[in-house]
Order: structure tokens, then sequence, then C-alpha cells
């Protein structure tokens, strides 16, 4: 809990520190601060490696089917999920997201081969969403480097901010080859 204070206290200083000129018109897509908000950050799921990364979105890792039937009373419209449909409880995730009239997001992805267009679909579910999103793996370690991609993208962060993002603010520490996918997927998009 006192992770996620900490985060809602750097995400509101660094809002009150913004430029004019950083604060979308309308006209342009906004940034992670506006884009991924709400007023009430997303309440806890007791899931591996829980983590609140905005005030719409939280990470972490799996799921079961039964947690997934309470995601609405807790204010969750949406799951992104990261795990290939063939890992363990993944089918009955999306049955009881389905019988929860959840949104359901499937981009699997593997520690190694995530992309920037994995954090663009993944920046679109959240956009789509009208509420919380739970965005999850296994375990949250692919959480991690695709939500440094993400924030990558949306913030225009260098691959070097988008590293330390992946290194400081995800909802578990990543092996070093994650990060480093997570800079070279940036370096070789510019």
């Amino acid at each position: 809990m006192s992770k996620a204070i900490l985060l809602l206290a750097s995400l509101l200083l660094g809002a009150a520190s913004c430029s004019s000129s950083e604060i979308p018109t309308g006209h342009e897509r906004p940034t992670v601060g506006s884009l991924f908000d709400s007023e009430v950050p997303p309440q806890e799921v007791d899931i591996r490696n829980y983590t609140i990364l905005s005030n719409q979105v939280a990470g972490g890792g799996a799921i079961s089917a039964e947690q997934v039937a309470t995601l609405p009373s807790k204010g969750y419209t949406t799951i992104i999920n990261l795990r290939f449909e063939h890992e363990d409880g993944v089918k009955e995730e999306m049955a009881a997201a389905d019988a929860a009239g959840l949104t359901y997001v499937s981009i699997p992805v593997s520690g190694s081969d995530f992309t920037l267009g994995h954090a663009k679909r993944v920046s679109d579910a959240i956009a789509a969403s009208p509420g919380h999103v739970l965005f999850h793996c296994a375990s949250g370690g692919r959480v991690t480097a695709v939500w440094a991609l993400t924030r990558a993208i949306e913030e225009g962060l260098s691959p070097e901010e988008a590293a330390r993002v992946a290194n400081e603010e995800g909802c578990r520490p990543i092996p070093e080859p994650m990060v480093h996918r997570v800079v070279t997927e940036l370096q070789a998009a510019r």
C-alpha cells in the first residue's frame, strides 16, 4: 500500500510541475498522466506482485477465475493479459471475464519478444477502457517491461528513461535482458 501512496504522490507532483505546453489541448493524444487517469485509483486485487501503475491501471501476476468475477464490483472494466492461451488458467480466465461482462484483451508475449507494437496495443486498450484496467501476466515481469514501453510511447520517454521505469516502477524487478530489450526497442524506433 505504501508503494501505491508513493506512486500517487509522484503522479500528483509530476502533474503539478507540468508546463502548459505539456498539457494536451484535445487535438493531440493525451499523455499517460491524463490518458491513464481516473479520480480514484484501482482497488486492490489479491494477486502476485499487485501494483498500482497509474490511477486507472493496476498490474501484477496471474488471476484466478474466481478473482476475475469480483473485478466489476471493484470498478474494473478491462483485463489486459500478456500470457499465452496455453498457460495455466488462461482459458478459465477468459470465460470468467466474459461471464462478468469485462472487456478482455489478449496480447500474448514472452519475456524476450515484446515490442513497441505490443505496447501500442496496450495503450489503445487502456484508452478505450471506461474504468479500471487489470494488466497482468504470470508474475508481473512482462507487465513491467511492456508498461515501460507503453509509458515511453505516451510520454515520449528516452530509452534511458524507459529503462529507469522498467527498473523502478513496475510490478517486480525484471532481469537485465528484459530492461535491455526495452532500450533496444526504443533505439530501433528512432
